[in-house]
């Protein structure tokens, strides 16, 4: 058996392990409350004007923060989380992950990582919500839309899916190691994410709309990746 497919069965189990498995489960349940959640927001934002200016007032307390020390952090983050770095880092681990052999969490982290974005631009072509105004901006802003802010979404399913493989395929780290990594992660994506608001180029519930939809999508593609992997171990 290669070494890849050793280090799947063993995280993963036998096919009778699987079949008592309640990931599947989970995943199917968090997978709805993100779509539901998702949706929701949406249409409040479609509907309600009072959340509407709720997320206006939440917003400008964020920008509120500013100060020049805070600028250059945010830049910094908010260029990491950009199409150029982020994409160019989903390159460079999907091609670290096949040079170790692990085919199938190269192909989650490049379905993800094309999936999400590409759902992203469609929501926000269907949702036509503005950015805010100009004068808000710290940075050049974008000249698309709003809903959801594809920063987030991206950070959401980069640093995840960073997270889920660390607990799937790595068993050389401590259980330790990786809770402070998976820490990180999480504060990256949480960095990144709220730039957006911070700079003045997205709204608060633009975030929160961005990692629904990264929930969403990413809970599909880990599903159809442990379906796979599953099928794949427990035939050997």
């Amino acid at each position: 058996m290669p070494p890849a497919d050793k280090e799947r069965t063993m995280a993963w189990g036998t096919g009778a392990s699987w079949r008592r498995d309640t990931r599947p489960g989970v995943l199917v349940i968090m997978f709805g409350l993100a779509i539901v959640g998702f949706g929701a927001l949406w249409a409040m934002l479609m509907l309600l004007p009072s959340l509407i200016s709720l997320d206006h007032t939440l917003s400008a307390a964020i920008r509120s923060l500013a100060q020049p020390t805070l600028d250059a952090i945010a830049v910094v983050f908010t260029t990491l989380g950009g199409f150029a770095i982020m994409g160019s880092l989903s390159v460079a681990v999907c091609a670290w992950l096949l040079w170790r052999g692990l085919r199938p969490e190269a192909a989650l982290f490049a379905g993800t990582m094309t999936l999400g974005p590409a759902l992203g631009e469609l929501v926000k072509a269907l949702a036509g919500r503005e950015r805010p105004p100009l004068e808000f901006a710290r940075i050049v802003p974008p000249t698309n839309l709003s809903f959801p802010s594809g920063h987030a979404l991206a950070a959401f399913l980069f640093f995840g899916t960073i997270v889920f493989l660390l607990f799937t395929v790595d068993e050389t780290l401590s259980l330790r190691t990786k809770a402070i990594v998976s820490a990180i992660c999480v504060l990256f994506a949480i960095a990144i994410s709220m730039s957006r608001v911070y700079l003045g180029v997205h709204y608060l519930a633009d975030v929160v709309g961005g990692w629904l939809l990264g929930g969403a999508v990413m809970t599909f593609t880990v599903g159809l990746y442990i379906s796979v992997t599953s099928g794949r171990t427990s035939g050997r």
